[in-house]
């Protein structure tokens, strides 16, 4: 004898073990879907603290540049000070420099010994002058050479010269001549 079962039992177990299988697959489905949600947010949070930490760090870099150039400009006008104060300086020494050029020069000068004519150029004075005899050139020469203002000194000539029945020794000494010196 033949049997047919008519219950549907097969059927309804392929039908359930299909909705289980769907409802797997949603709750599968919507798990990733949450999870990629939830991983778009955190990353989306780095981005933004990562983004404000960028705009901190831009923030202390316009601030610490502006600094930066107020430092730079006051090492500016502290060179230019310095250079005035140089400048100054050179001055005070080349305004007092002549002076006591000439007064070490009038010290230097023997009693037996006249200058006549002396000329600076360029940082060379030229000496032209008069002497009894050459031991009192020498002498001159020597207390030239011993001074901080005097560099180089050399003698250009003596000649001998019979006036008024005295023999004087004409001469013309040459150095280069330190303004700056002590």
């Amino acid at each position: 004898m033949i049997r047919i079962n008519l219950l549907p039992v097969r059927a309804k177990k392929k039908r359930n073990t299909s909705i289980y299988q769907l409802v797997a697959m949603g709750g599968a489905v919507l798990a990733t879907i949450l999870i990629a949600v939830t991983v778009s947010f955190a990353y989306q949070n780095k981005i933004e603290e990562q983004e404000k930490k960028i705009s901190d760090a831009d923030a202390e870099i316009k601030r610490l540049e502006k600094i930066i150039g107020e430092v730079k400009e006051l090492d500016s006008q502290k060179q230019r000070l310095l250079n005035q104060l140089a400048v100054i300086d050179r001055l005070e020494k080349g305004k007092r420099g002549p002076v006591r050029v000439l007064d070490e020069m009038s010290s230097s000068i023997p009693k037996r010994v006249w200058l006549i004519d002396f000329k600076e150029a360029g940082g060379v004075l030229s000496m032209r002058g008069a002497a009894i005899d050459n031991a009192d050139v020498s002498e001159f020469m020597r207390a030239l050479q011993k001074s901080p203002y005097f560099a180089d000194v050399t003698l250009k000539y003596t000649q001998a010269d019979t006036r008024e029945g005295v023999q004087i020794y004409s001469f013309q000494v040459d150095c280069k001549v330190n303004y700056q010196a002590a």
